[in-house]
């Protein structure tokens, strides 16, 4: 009789541990989808990028396009830090960009995704003109920048000042 107890309550403490086990292993941090904008003043951003990022450290990024729009697939949710930055191109390097990008071997060669043959990734155009921002928001820990992002998708827009 006391080894049937035993038995039972073992049984009874394992299963415990087990549904604990389940129930607490999801170690995957939640995530987000955040789109936007990103201006200077009156004006779009036309190229760069954009980083969230929280105070474990965890982060994402995003390429802003040439209408100043972005697009986080993966962005961590809760309060964050954003930094923006855009590459310092002169003039006559945006030029050399544009003709190297119309050239007909740029058109002509195409790079596939190895994971899926059948998507093709597109290299981007570059913009007529860059709009240079402030250095202060390449890091977040100037740029004074901050959200808090919630599950699911939502749209924040990001005004930058002169």
């Amino acid at each position: 009789m006391l080894r049937c107890i035993s038995i039972r309550r073992c049984g009874g403490i394992l299963l415990c541990y087990l549904m604990l086990l389940y129930c607490g292993c999801d170690s995957t941090p939640p995530r987000a989808t955040v789109k936007g904008k990103i201006t200077l003043g009156d004006q779009h951003l036309t190229m760069g990028n954009v980083m969230f990022l929280t105070k474990d450290n965890l982060s994402a990024s995003a390429m802003i396009d040439k209408e100043g729009n972005y697009r986080l697939e993966d962005a961590p949710v809760g309060d964050v830090r954003i930094s923006v930055s855009v590459p310092k191109i002169s003039p006559a390097q945006l030029e050399a960009m544009k003709r190297m990008s119309s050239s007909p071997a740029a058109q002509a060669t195409k790079s596939v995704d190895p994971n899926n043959p059948s998507r093709q990734m597109v290299v981007a155009q570059p913009p007529d003109t860059i709009v240079q921002i402030p250095d202060k928001y390449a890091d977040p820990a100037t740029s004074g920048l901050t959200t808090t992002i919630k599950s699911g998708e939502q749209t924040y827009d990001i005004p930058l000042s002169p």
